[in-house]
C-alpha cells in the first residue's frame, strides 16, 4: 500500500471538531430539517465509481457511497434506486480513486497515511439518540432510544416513521492507529508503543509543535512527520 492513499483535502473538514450534536426533524420517513445531518449522512457528496472487496476475494465495481449512520456501502441499482448490498458482512475494503476504506469492527475507516505496516485512519460515524414524537398540539412524547437498534435497523427505522418526530443525533470524526487489522486510539502512549524506536523523536516533536491528541489535525501532523522521516 503506497502513500497515494493520502486523502483529498476536500474530504478532511473540521478535523479539530471531533464530535457534533444536533436534532433532525423526520416527517413520514424523510429528514426535512437537519442540514448538517444530511451533509454527513454519506462520506461522498455523490455516488462515485469504486471497488468493493469481500473477504472471499470477490470484487465488485460500480457507483457507490458509504452511509455513516448504518456503516454500510450503498450502491445504485439498474432501476436507479440506492440500496445496501446483501454481502455487507463480507466487505473487507472499499476503494474509490485514491481513497481507501478498511472495514474494521463494523466501521469504515479511511486510510489517511501509512508508515510501514502501521496506518493512520479516520472514521466518520452518525448515531441517533432519543426520538420525540410531536403531538397534535405541539407537545412531545419521548419514546425508546433508537440507539438500541442495530445500524441497519436504524436506517430502516427512519424510513418507517409515520408523522413527525424530532430525533437527536451525534456525529463523530475519530482518528485511529491501525496495525495488524486492529484499531487503536491515536494516543501518545500508542504512538510510542508502535514507534518505540522513535520515542525521543516523538516526545520532542510533541513539545516543539504543541501536539494535542484530542485534536485530529495534530495527530495527523505527528503521523505525517514520522512517515516522512523514514
Amino acid at each position: 500500500m503506497k502513500r497515494c492513499f493520502l486523502i483529498a483535502i476536500a474530504l478532511i473538514v473540521s478535523l479539530t471538531s471531533q464530535a457534533q450534536s444536533g436534532t433532525i426533524k423526520v416527517l413520514n420517513g424523510k429528514v426535512v430539517e437537519g442540514d448538517f445531518f444530511k451533509e454527513k449522512l454519506y462520506v461522498f457528496d455523490k455516488y462515485i465509481n469504486g471497488r468493493i472487496r469481500l473477504s472471499d476475494g470477490t470484487v465488485y465495481v460500480g457507483d457507490l457511497n458509504i452511509n455513516t449512520l448504518g456503516q454500510t456501502v450503498r450502491v445504485i441499482t439498474d432501476t436507479g434506486d440506492t440500496i445496501a448490498i446483501k454481502t455487507e458482512k463480507l466487505v473487507e475494503a472499499v476503494s474509490a480513486g485514491n481513497t481507501l476504506f478498511l472495514k474494521l469492527n463494523n466501521t469504515y475507516v479511511q486510510v489517511l497515511n501509512t508508515y510501514g505496516d502501521t496506518y493512520l485512519g479516520i472514521s466518520r460515524v452518525l448515531k441517533l439518540g432519543q426520538e420525540k414524537i410531536e403531538g397534535a398540539y405541539g407537545g412531545t412524547n419521548e419514546v425508546s432510544s433508537i440507539a438500541k437498534y442495530s445500524s441497519v435497523e436504524v436506517e430502516n427505522r427512519l424510513e418507517k416513521i409515520v408523522g413527525s418526530s424530532n430525533i437527536r443525533y451525534d456525529y463523530y470524526e475519530n482518528i485511529h492507529l491501525i496495525k495488524g487489522g486492529k484499531i487503536l486510539p491515536a494516543t501518545k502512549k500508542n504512538f510510542e508503543k508502535l514507534f518505540s524506536d522513535q520515542k525521543k523523536m516523538i516526545e520532542s516533536y510533541i513539545v516543539e509543535n504543541n501536539i494535542k491528541f484530542n485534536h485530529n489535525e495534530s495527530v495527523i501532523q505527528l503521523f505525517n512527520y514520522l512517515a516522512n522521516s523514514k
